[in-house]
């Protein structure tokens, strides 16, 4: 499901279609794919081991961290095709190195 649309299939690259319902339908899976993927990550995150990942359990722990978090996650899943605990890691070092 989700790997279909990061593989191409959601609506961005269908731009080419007229049909209303068509797009409106197209629209409404993304939007249930994203939701799913949000699921997925808040799984992940749930019991956010503060050893492992001391700065994205700081990040997620106000509303606007866990939001841009969950972004961040999203674009790394949907660009790179990684995994979401890759995703959660490759971000800790990032804010590693950053903060």
């Amino acid at each position: 499901m989700i790997s279909n649309y990061l593989l191409g299939n959601g609506i961005h690259y269908n731009k080419s279609k007229t049909d209303t319902n068509t797009n409106l339908q197209a629209m409404a899976n993304e939007n249930n794919q994203i939701e799913e993927l949000k699921q997925l990550i808040n799984g992940e995150l749930k019991d956010c081991n503060r050893f492992l990942w001391p700065k994205v359990c700081e990040m997620q722990s106000t509303d606007k961290g866990r939001a841009k978090l969950e972004d961040m996650v999203i674009r790394y899943v949907a660009e790179e095709g990684m995994q979401i605990g890759s995703a959660i890691a490759l971000i800790e070092q990032e804010l590693s190195h950053i903060l």
